[in-house]
C-alpha cells in the first residue's frame, strides 16, 4: 500500500489490507471458474445429443458460476496493489483552502474536543441496543461505522434466531407434508433475503433497532406460518419438494456465521482510547500586530511537514486590529498527514492464522469460501442431472441448496470485508488559539534638533494578550480509501506543547518598536553622509580655532598722541613729553 507523493516517503508504504482476503478471494474465483467451465462442457455435450429447453439450464449455471467468479477476481485483482492518493485519507473536518480563513465543518466539533479532552462517544438508545452494549461492553469504545454494523448484525442475528424457534415450532406441529413443503419454502426463502441485506449500508449510516421493527419480523416469523397453512389447500402442489430441512440448515449455519463475526469484531477490539490532553496558557505583550504570531506559527507548523506534505488546515482566523483600540481573537487548527501506525506490518496467512486479532477474522473468510464451494457442488450436480436428462421436480432442491449457500457465502465474505477494511492512523493535531486588547500609539527616538538621524513608528500595543496552545497525537480510523475518517484516541503532548508555546512567546516579545535600516544599501549610503558630515564639521572647526589664535597674537594698534595736556588743558606740541605749563607728563 503506497501514496503517490514519491518513491523517497518510504514511510508512507505499508502492507496491503486486503492481502488475506484477497487469497479467499481468488479461491473462490477459482472454484466458481472451476465449476462453470465444467458446467459449460456438460452443456456441450448435452446440446451435442439433443437440443430443448432442459439442455440450456447447464449453460445459464455455467454463465451464473462464470460470472461470480469474474467478479471475486475482479475484486481480489483491483485490492493487489491499494494506493491512498492525493488528500486521502480524508480529514477530521472539512479542510481550508490556502489563504482562505474561517472554519469549515465539524472543526467546532474537533474544537471543543480537544479543549474537553474527551471523544465524543453516541450513546446507545432503545432496549435492543442497550442489550446489545451490555452484553458486549467494549463495542462503546469501537469506531461508529463498526457499531453501526454490529447493531445490524445483532438484529439480523435475533431475527435468525425467532425465525429458527418458529420453524422448530412448525416441524414439531405440522404433519400435513403439504403444508410442511410450503412452510419450509417460506422459512427458506425468509432466512436467505435476512442474509443478503447489504451490510455496506449499516457501515456508513446508523442503523435504528427500535422495538417495532422487531416486533414487526417477529410477527412474520410466528403468523406467516398460519396464514401459509390456511391458503395452502388452495395452492398448488411443490412437486415432493420439501425445503424445510434446509431451512433448518440454513437458519443454523448463519446464526453459526453471526456469532464468528462477533467473536472477530470483539478480537479486534482494544482497550479504552486515551484522552488525555495537553495545553499550555502564556500572558503575553508585544509591540507588533497580533498577526505576526501566525505568521511565525505557519512557519513552525511547515518546518514540522511530515514527508514534505502539507498540513490540513481545519480553522485559521486572522486578528483585525482596526482603530486606534479595541479586542481581538486569532487561532490556527492544522493536523500533520496521517500516517500508517508504526505497528502495522505485512501479514501471512499463517500469521493471521496465528494472532487472536486476525484468527476469528480469517474464520468468517474462510467459511466465506467454504459456503461457495458448497454452492458449486450443488450447481454442478443439478447440472449433471439435468444434462442426464433427468427432469424430476427435486432436482430443484439443488438449486435452493445452492441459492442459501450462496447467501450464506455472500454473508460472510461481506461481513470479513468490513473488518478487513479497517485502516490506522496517527497524526498531530495543534491548535493556537489568541485573544486580547490593543492600542495604537506613536513612538520616536533621537532629539528633534540637535540629532541628525531620527525615526518614528506607529506601533500596535498588546499587552497582557491570552495565548493558548494544545498538542495532542490523535489515533484515527477509516474504513476504506474514500470513507471518513474518525478519532479514537486522543494523546496530549505537553513537551510539544510547551516548546511551541515558548516559542511563540519568546518571538512576541522579542518585536522591536523602533524603525531602522535594514538593507544593506541604505546601511552604506548612511555611512557615507555620516562620514560627509564628519569631514565638513571638522573643517569648520579649524576655521574657528585659527581665526581665535590669530586673534590672540596680533600687535597693539599705536595709540594716539594727546594734542592739550590733559591736567591744565595747555596745548602741547606733538612731540613733547611734558607739559610747559605745568611740567606733567604727557601719556
Amino acid at each position: 500500500m503506497a501514496y503517490e507523493y514519491g518513491s523517497s516517503a518510504q514511510r508512507l508504504d505499508f502492507p496491503n489490507p486486503y492481502r488475506i482476503e484477497n487469497v479467499f478471494r481468488m479461491v473462490a474465483a477459482v472454484i466458481l471458474i472451476g465449476g462453470a467451465l465444467y458446467a459449460l462442457l456438460l452443456a456441450r455435450h448435452g446440446l451435442s445429443a439433443h437440443l430443448n429447453g432442459w439442455s440450456l439450464a447447464p449453460i445459464v449455471v455455467g454463465v451464473g458460476m462464470l460470472a461470480g467468479g469474474i467478479k471475486h477476481a475482479a475484486t481480489a485483482l483491483g485490492r493487489l496493489r491499494f494506493f491512498f492518493g492525493r488528500g486521502k485519507p480524508a480529514g477530521l473536518a472539512g479542510e481550508l483552502a490556502d489563504g482562505e480563513t474561517g472554519e469549515k465543518s465539524n472543526a467546532p466539533a474537533l474544537k471543543a474536543t480537544m479543549r474537553g479532552g474527551a471523544i465524543a462517544v453516541e450513546e446507545p438508545t432503545g432496549p435492543l441496543n442497550g442489550l446489545l452494549y451490555s452484553l458486549v461492553r467494549p463495542l462503546i469504545w469501537a469506531p461508529q461505522p463498526i457499531q453501526w454494523v454490529a447493531q445490524l448484525q445483532f438484529r439480523t442475528g435475533l431475527t435468525l434466531a425467532v425465525v429458527l424457534l418458529a420453524l422448530l415450532v412448525t416441524l414439531f406441529g405440522t404433519s400435513g407434508a403439504h403444508d410442511l413443503a410450503w412452510l419450509g419454502l417460506f422459512f427458506f426463502v425468509y432466512t436467505a433475503v435476512l442474509l443478503l441485506i447489504p451490510l455496506e449500508r449499516g457501515a456508513q449510516v446508523r442503523t435504528r433497532l427500535g422495538m417495532g421493527g422487531l416486533i414487526g419480523l417477529v410477527l412474520v416469523a410466528i403468523l406467516a406460518p398460519v396464514l401459509i397453512h390456511n391458503v395452502s389447500p388452495h395452492l398448488g402442489s411443490l412437486g415432493g419438494i420439501d425445503l424445510s430441512g434446509q431451512a433448518l440448515l440454513l437458519l443454523v449455519c448463519a446464526i453459526a456465521a453471526v456469532l464468528v463475526f462477533f467473536v472477530a469484531l470483539l478480537r479486534q477490539m482494544v482497550a479504552p482510547p486515551e484522552t488525555v490532553m495537553a495545553c499550555e496558557i502564556a500572558t503575553v505583550s508585544m509591540n507588533a500586530p497580533p498577526n505576526q504570531i501566525l505568521v511565525e506559527l505557519d512557519r513552525e507548523m511547515q518546518r514540522g511537514w511530515v514527508e514534505q506534505m502539507p498540513n490540513r488546515r481545519y480553522a485559521r482566523q486572522v486578528p483585525l486590529t482596526l482603530g486606534a483600540s479595541g479586542s481581538f481573537n486569532g487561532e490556527l487548527l492544522e493536523e500533520t498527514q496521517p500516517m500508517p501506525r508504526d505497528d502495522m506490518r505485512k501479514i501471512t496467512l499463517q500469521d493471521a492464522l496465528g494472532e487472536p486479532r486476525y484468527r476469528w477474522l480469517t474464520l468468517l473468510s474462510g467459511l466465506g469460501v467454504l459456503f461457495t464451494l458448497a454452492c458449486t457442488i450443488a450447481l454442478l450436480m443439478f447440472a449433471h442431472r439435468v444434462a442426464g436428462e433427468d427432469t424430476d421436480p427435486k432436482i430443484w432442491q439443488y438449486i435452493c441448496f445452492a441459492g442459501g449457500m450462496f447467501s450464506l457465502a455472500t454473508f460472510c465474505l461481506r461481513a470479513g470485508h468490513i473488518l478487513w477494511s479497517r485502516f490506522d492512523f496517527t497524526s498531530r493535531l495543534t491548535w493556537v488559539e489568541i485573544e486580547g486588547n490593543f492600542q495604537r500609539s506613536n513612538t520616536a527616538i533621537g532629539a528633534q534638533f540637535t540629532d541628525r538621524v531620527r525615526t518614528e513608528k506607529e506601533i500596535i500595543s498588546v499587552n497582557d494578550m491570552t495565548m493558548r496552545v494544545w498538542v495532542a497525537e490523535v489515533d484515527s480510523v477509516t474504513f476504506g480509501a474514500d470513507s471518513l475518517r474518525r478519532m479514537i484516541g486522543l494523546r496530549g503532548r505537553p513537551d510539544l506543547a510547551q516548546s511551541l508555546r515558548l516559542h511563540l512567546q519568546t518571538f512576541a516579545e522579542g518585536q522591536s518598536s523602533v524603525d531602522m535600516p535594514q538593507s544593506r544599501v541604505d546601511v552604506e549610503k548612511i555611512a557615507a553622509m555620516n562620514a560627509m558630515n564628519r569631514a565638513s564639521g571638522q573643517a569648520d572647526t579649524r576655521a574657528a580655532l585659527q581665526g581665535a589664535v590669530d586673534a590672540l597674537v596680533a600687535p597693539e594698534p599705536p595709540r594716539p598722541r594727546p594734542t592739550a595736556c590733559p591736567r591744565c588743558h595747555h596745548p602741547v606740541g606733538a612731540t613733547a613729553k611734558f607739559c610747559g605749563e605745568c611740567g606733567a607728563a604727557l601719556g
